[in-house]
């Protein structure tokens, strides 16, 4: 009887080990078939990107010295830097802040210099300047090959090469420029108003956003993040022209391995809620004086370098859920 005992026991957990391995066999089965899944979706990226026989790029060309400045398009942020330092040129494509043809605005604000001494000037300086241009040329065109539609340069005082602002404390230029594209994009066009919304709650919502998606970055759970960034791809390929399988393949190869590569995601701290997009989008932005120039509170660290992780959010029209859109 006791042998039997030990018989029926030892079966018993036989059974049980085999039924254990059948579920995790079944459940690594079930999450590797929805990693194949999400990879063929993003895969299929391209599939939803028109053809056209005129593909523009649209790209700001900027340079600036002895200021911090802004780029907005269509009020969305496109580039800020504070810090000590000047730019020759920089060059940045804009198409996915134009969601369609027409008359688009362009903002610029400047700030006063940080100082060779790493503090900061109280006003601007005299020799603060700062120029930008809006180009377009064939997305597959040469560089050099572009067409200028917009410039904009600060003014000197009449007589001098001294800055018609310096003495003062801030600086902001309006401007607008014509785009022709041939997509449309949803964007936040029809998102819902951010700003009539209770504040509190708002930022109670946009913490928890900004909290989760650091999560799926500490866990490197690429199928997490696809799912979360879809529709934002899906409109990146389309204001990009992205409509080959290797577009598709070369944009999900740099993301996933973004994802999984080895670098800290720092915490979320110190920070402000930030609208754009006329109140329709969402920004959580550090505060600390280190990061005072990034437009994320999500960014990580690699050995080499510090990397901000771009995170807009909006609610889409019926919808109350904060998701991604930039």
């Amino acid at each position: 009887m006791i042998k039997m005992g030990k018989l029926i026991i030892a079966s018993l957990f036989l059974l049980s080990n085999l039924s254990g391995c059948q579920q995790k066999h079944s459940v690594a089965s079930t999450m590797g078939n929805q990693d194949k899944d999400i990879d063929q979706k993003m895969l299929d990226i391209y599939k939803q990107v028109k053809i056209y026989d005129y593909s523009p790029l649209y790209e700001v060309e900027f340079s600036h010295d002895a200021c911090g400045y802004e780029i907005l398009i269509n009020d969305i942020p496109l580039h800020r830097y504070l810090f000590l330092g000047s730019t020759n040129l920089q060059r940045l494509p804009i198409n996915d802040h134009i969601l369609r043809s027409g008359r688009q605005e362009i903002m610029i604000r400047l700030f006063p210099p940080q100082l060779s001494n790493k503090s900061w000037s109280p006003t601007f300086v005299e020799a603060s300047k700062f120029n930008i241009k809006v180009l377009h040329r064939k997305a597959d065109g040469s560089l050099d090959d572009y067409k200028q539609i917009f410039e904009f340069s600060t003014s000197n005082k009449r007589g001098t090469e001294n800055f018609l602002a310096s003495g003062q404390k801030v600086f902001e230029f309006k401007g607008n420029f014509v785009a022709d594209v041939p997509y449309q994009l949803e964007g936040w066009h029809n998102s819902q108003d951010l700003s009539r919304e209770n504040k509190d709650e708002l930022l109670k919502e946009a913490v928890a956003a900004y909290k989760s998606f650091r999560n799926i970055l500490i866990k490197k759970d690429v199928r997490a993040y696809a799912s979360l960034m879809y529709d934002k791809e899906v409109e990146l390929a389309k204001a990009y022209y992205w409509n080959t399988p290797a577009d598709s393949k070369q944009r999900w190869d740099e993301m996933s391995g973004t994802v999984r590569e080895k670098r800290e995601i720092l915490p979320i701290k110190s920070f402000k809620m930030v609208l754009y997009g006329d109140g329709k989008v969402l920004a959580l932005q550090p505060t600390s004086l280190l990061y005072k120039d990034y437009l994320s509170a999500i960014h990580a660290q690699t050995e080499s370098e510090d990397i901000q992780v771009s995170f807009l959010l909006h609610k889409k029209v019926g919808s109350n859920k904060l998701t991604a859109i930039r």
